[in-house]
């Protein structure tokens, strides 16, 4: 604690010499940021670190994973982006304050379950929180372009995401028929959960819900039992390589409840890849782009006459 107090003391001296500086503002508050960050610590490698790497900017620090004498995982960075320069802080649910203080950030990046944490870092540096859940990808994914002055970026991602959403929906008609559940598979039951945004496309490009879809919540574990109840003209299935999930659902997949679903009957189950559905930009472009493709490539079987 008497290396924080001084780090604090440091970095509250090193403030009055500090750049050029802004208010910022959104829903969950308003900070005095600088106009030109160079050194964002994240508090969410999933979705804050890669979104801002897809934006172009590098953070100084972010929270991960780590195993015992194992390099930091970035979830949804690594192996995809250059992360050799990416300090680990720590996990995103308890991240390590001397960790962020030695790396003197200028500002400091959370979501709003963080907080609680928000006093204490701010003795460091300006946090802001952002509403990545609570407003949406592209709301929230604004708000990062908007800190780090990379708009042209972010505007540039999101016109080409409208650009396939027109033509997915121009290429597919009748969307109001398709039914689509959104959902993960456990070993021991299944979540609705939809990667990458694959939610928000399945909204914009004008698809179907089932009613007891609509109805249920999200995010909470349901038995087995209940699939019948999701059993939509079109499944979307999310798999995590790095946790071996494939196999270890390998045995509910060979179950009939599983196997006498229509989407599995006919075929059409799209299975993604976990690590490349970020709740990011590109996350959202890729879930645009793979559905389009699976709506497109064949004639859809149909349960609605």
């Amino acid at each position: 604690m008497m290396l924080l107090a001084w780090l604090i003391a440091v970095l509250a001296m090193a403030k009055a010499s500090a750049a050029e500086t802004r208010i910022f503002e959104n829903s969950l508050g308003s900070a005095t940021v600088p106009v030109a960050p160079r050194c964002i610590v994240s508090l969410h490698d999933f979705s804050l670190t890669t979104q801002l790497l897809e934006l172009g900017y590098t953070p100084c620090g972010s929270s991960g994973r780590k195993r015992l004498f194992a390099a930091p995982v970035f979830r949804g960075a690594t192996g995809h982006f250059d992360t050799s320069a990416i300090r680990y802080i720590g996990s995103h649910q308890a991240p390590d304050v001397e960790t962020i203080a030695a790396l003197a950030p200028d500002l400091i990046i959370g979501l709003s379950y963080h907080a609680s944490l928000r006093e204490t870092l701010s003795r460091i540096a300006p946090v802001v929180l952002l509403p990545a859940q609570e407003a949406g990808i592209q709301a929230y994914a604004a708000e990062l372009a908007d800190l780090t002055g990379t708009r042209a970026r972010y505007q540039a991602m999101l016109a080409e995401y409208r650009a396939v959403i027109a033509d997915l929906r121009a290429r597919v008609p009748e969307r109001e028929r398709i039914t689509i559940t959104t959902l993960e598979l456990y070993a021991d039951g299944f979540q609705l959960i939809g990667r990458g945004g694959m939610d928000t496309v399945i909204a914009d490009a004008g698809l179907a819900r089932l009613p007891a879809y609509r109805q249920a919540q999200r995010n909470i574990p349901y038995s087995l039992e209940q699939l019948g109840a999701f059993d939509s003209d079109i499944l979307v299935d999310s798999y995590d390589a790095s946790l071996d999930s494939e196999a270890q659902t390998a045995a509910v997949r060979a179950l009939p409840s599983w196997q006498n679903l229509f989407a599995i009957r006919h075929g059409q189950l799209l299975y993604v890849d976990r690590s490349r559905a970020t709740d990011t930009l590109q996350g959202l472009l890729g879930s645009a782009y793979r559905l389009r493709a699976h709506l497109t490539a064949r004639p859809l079987h149909l349960q609605s006459p």
